[in-house]
């Protein structure tokens, strides 16, 4: 992925954009929005990056503060049913001009926020052109010319450490939650419980509320979300021949099938057959 992805945004309510040119953060347009903290208003400017959280603002926000963020064109209060994860305060959504939304917290200090996009398949691919993440625009920014003729077996690969965007293959909802990839988890037994996996490419870490023993293979991995089974019924983990399930993520400039082992400490990973002509994930016989 390119090292930085500013965002440009525009207003759910009155569809206009929401950067403003005349001030930079992070060396990009800022974004632009109204802030009212407790009947104290002013402006508040954002950095459009992606990951960053600086801030500037009329007048200074304590930490920890929930504040009311509005549109500095159509005075439309920018609020969501969604809560945050973290500390509960209500989610600022604000519009992708490419198509989907970006979430961020109302409270001062709290880093969450997260991408959405209604029709993944084509919002996410459009996003990846434009932001340079795999697309043409990435080429260009690096410099590289495309060459006339491609090997018909050259291959993009995926470096270890990679941040997996991940979403459901069902309901298309983002599968990450607070920088964890998550689940709900059914034990042997029967048993539910949420089990949070590394994101990362080939990073392992792993964590449940519920007790499973290592090589033991849990019964069913389901969306948090639309509670949907994500089990594949036509593979099997080509190590340890167990149960695998199937997700959604996001390679390089298209959304690919990736597969992951239901027995707790076997480390295989894969992706389908079709993708594999043109990904390869780097050490792809761990997970």
């Amino acid at each position: 992925m390119a090292s930085q992805v500013a965002l440009k945004l525009k207003c759910p309510a009155c569809r206009k954009s929401l950067m403003d040119k005349a001030h930079k953060i992070d060396d990009q347009s800022a974004i632009d929005l109204r802030v009212d903290v407790k009947g104290k208003k002013g402006w508040m400017r954002l950095s459009p990056v992606y990951g960053s959280y600086k801030i500037e603002s009329k007048f200074p926000i304590a930490k920890d503060t929930v504040v009311k963020i509005s549109c500095p064109h159509c005075q439309a209060i920018l609020t969501d049913h969604t809560e945050c994860d973290i500390c509960r305060a209500p989610m600022v959504p604000m519009m992708l001009e490419e198509g989907g939304r970006v979430f961020i917290c109302s409270r001062k200090g709290c880093k969450k926020h997260f991408l959405e996009f209604e029709d993944v398949d084509k919002a996410l691919t459009k996003f990846y052109d434009t932001y340079a993440l795999g697309g043409e625009r990435q080429r260009a920014l690096q410099g590289m010319k495309r060459p006339a003729v491609e090997e018909p077996d050259a291959k993009e690969i995926m470096a270890s450490g990679s941040f997996l965007q991940s979403y459901c293959p069902h309901c298309k909802h983002t599968l990450i939650n607070h920088c964890s990839l998550t689940f709900t988890v059914v034990g042997r037994g029967g048993e539910e419980g949420m089990l949070l996996l590394s994101p990362y490419l080939n990073v392992f870490t792993n964590s449940s509320t519920i007790e499973i023993p290592h090589g033991e293979e849990v019964k069913d991995l389901r969306c948090p979300h639309c509670d949907h089974s994500l089990l594949e019924k036509l593979k099997k983990c080509e190590r340890c021949g167990s149960r695998i399930a199937k997700i959604t993520v996001g390679a390089m400039h298209k959304l690919i099938t990736f597969f992951i082992c239901l027995r707790k400490g076997c480390t295989w990973h894969g992706i389908s057959g079709e993708d594999t002509k043109l990904i390869m994930l780097e050490d792809s016989q761990e997970w």
